[in-house]
């Protein structure tokens, strides 16, 4: 395993049109904060702002969101948070953040030229200020928009909870390169074995000690959940109405977002106050429209593309803040969902998912190439056997860095069906195209000779000439020992399979560097020394037929 710093990130100036300000908190550190005013005497509401990421960097592009947003009428605050870039304090994710929140609100409004008013937005990290600023309570927030987040982006991030929840690499290289000091970095991980603690001992060499690197190791012992909220835990506190934001292509935090969702929607005295906006794009925000354009459409990389994502994105942010910060009744009521339906466009309902009806397929046995995705199941009783071996793990799709930018590198998979450990099951060539929207769902039953395990699934499109897109995925960890019957909900999507094309599922028991690998003992895979090689067995047909089954739609 090698470790090698590609680049490293440090503050960049403040824009011109912005004034910076150091903005205290109640211990008495500086924060560093950018306003924007737009024209006129004021006063003005404000749309707050706080990330990690540099918010004077052409990364964030907060600068170009502060010109749009001040166009409308609204001061933009745009702030480091406490430990990165230009902010002081120590370098430690999410335990401060709801106090910083509500001390910058409480500035914001002892300014002349604010209204009193607020709205938050943010992606990512930023995405959980936004409700950090939420839980904070501060009376001056009056609606926000937190994309391609979830409340609970710590549980996975600075904690492990790995006897229950798949663990995540993907975790440990964004603590290095964001949370090591108040720069960033760019690093090249390769992975090699996978001896977690030798990198790390690589990383404290090469740049320090990360808090959030040691919180995240020192969790792994107690598995304990990270709550940076206290006793304000948005699910429980959240009172200002909310537009959720999500893109289908972003499985390391969609499925937090989309669980957010649903519980708001299932309670019943503020479930009025939650909105829903899901594309079909990845987390960086490249659409699947625009698959195969290259860096021209990559709005990190094409001015123009980034120009256009903020005029179309910052518009419908906007739109919602005009509504529920201004008091501005829209001319046309705000749908309760507005969601992408995948190579076909657009589309609102009063609920998501909107309603569907199930449409099953069967896992069959099929030795002649690979297995059937079929209509009905095998009457006798079969099973598929394979070997998980922690040395030489199903990898994954892509590199970690280009998870979060999936679409812009879509991965074609289709050499992961010549491997014997992983599962491919496929439909014939489909008649007419196939809508569906919401989770897909795997029932299975799987047997194997350990007292825990993992399992990975994952749903593809298979054009004609053989590429294999992956759409939903799924993942669990499996503590019944040496068997158990299997309900595994895949991620959301909406997305029409073309006619011509198959549908395919893969099953696996890994997915490496995404995830760390199952040592196929009982030791924590974060640790574990000795790694053993374990049978896994998929029973199919007679007593325990195999399904997966889609949430089929009709679209007008």
């Amino acid at each position: 395993m090698t470790f090698e710093i590609i680049e490293t990130m440090r503050s960049e100036e403040p824009s011109p049109a912005a004034t910076e300000f150091m903005v205290q908190t109640r211990d008495g550190v500086e924060l560093a904060t950018d306003v924007y005013l737009p024209e006129g005497e004021g006063p003005f509401p404000a749309i707050i702002v706080r990330t990690p990421y540099d918010k004077s960097s052409r990364y964030t592009g907060l600068r170009f969101e502060a010109e749009y947003f001040n166009s409308r009428g609204y001061a933009f605050v745009a702030q480091d948070v406490r430990g990165k870039f230009r902010s002081k304090g120590a370098t430690v994710p999410y335990a401060l953040d709801v106090a910083d929140s509500r001390d910058t609100l409480e500035w914001i409004t002892q300014q002349a030229w604010s209204d009193g008013t607020a709205g938050a937005v943010g992606a990512s990290y930023y995405g959980f200020t936004c409700w950090a600023a939420v839980a904070s309570g501060h009376p001056a927030l009056k609606a926000a928009v937190p994309q391609v987040t979830g409340i609970d982006m710590g549980a996975r991030h600075v904690a492990s909870r790995w006897s229950l929840d798949n663990p995540a690499n993907i975790s440990l290289q964004d603590l290095i390169q964001i949370w090591t000091n108040n720069d960033g970095y760019l690093i090249d991980i390769d992975w090699g074995s996978a001896d977690v603690l030798a990198l790390l001992d690589q990383a404290r060499q090469q740049l320090g000690t990360s808090v959030g690197v040691e919180a995240l190791i020192e969790g792994t012992h107690h598995q304990g959940w990270n709550n940076p909220y206290g006793d304000r835990n948005p699910w429980h506190t959240t009172s200002v109405p909310i537009l959720h934001w999500q893109n289908y292509y972003d499985p390391g935090l969609a499925p937090e977002g989309f669980r957010d969702w649903r519980h708001f929607r299932s309670l019943t005295g503020s479930r009025h106050l939650h909105y829903l906006r899901v594309g079909s794009a990845d987390h960086g925000g490249f659409k699947l429209e625009d698959v195969d354009a290259g860096d021209a459409k990559n709005p990190y990389l094409d001015d123009d593309t980034l120009m256009d994502k903020i005029r179309e994105e910052c518009g419908e942010m906007a739109d919602f803040f005009d509504e529920h910060v201004k008091g501005q009744i829209p001319s046309t009521p705000r749908p309760r969902a507005r969601w992408h339906l995948g190579h076909v466009g657009w589309q609102h309902s009063s609920e998501w998912p909107p309603p569907s009806s199930p449409s099953t397929f069967h896992l069959v046995q099929d030795g002649s190439g690979p297995h059937q995705l079929a209509i009905g199941p095998d009457a006798e009783p079969s099973a598929l056997s394979w070997t998980h071996d922690p040395l030489d793990p199903v990898p994954s799709s892509t590199d970690i860095e280009t998870f979060w930018y999936l679409l812009a590198g879509y991965p074609d998979e289709r050499d992961l069906a010549e491997r014997a450990d992983v599962l491919t099951f496929r439909t014939a060539p489909l008649e007419a195209p196939l809508d569906f929207a919401g989770q897909p769902e795997l029932n299975v039953r799987l047997e194997y000779a350990s007292t825990s395990t993992h399992v990975f699934a994952k749903l593809q499109d298979v054009d004609p000439d053989g590429t294999t897109r992956p759409i939903s995925w799924g993942r669990a960890v499996l503590s019944e020992p040496y068997g158990t019957d299997v309900r595994l909900l895949l991620d959301d999507n909406a997305y029409r399979l073309q006619a011509g094309h198959c549908l395919q599922l893969q099953i696996a028991t890994s997915d490496f560097p995404y995830f760390l690998v199952h040592p196929g003992t009982e030791d924590s895979p974060w640790s574990a020394r000795i790694k053993v090689a374990v049978e896994q067995k998929l029973l199919l047909g007679g007593e325990h037929p195999a399904t997966l089954t889609l949430p089929v739609i009709t679209v007008d």
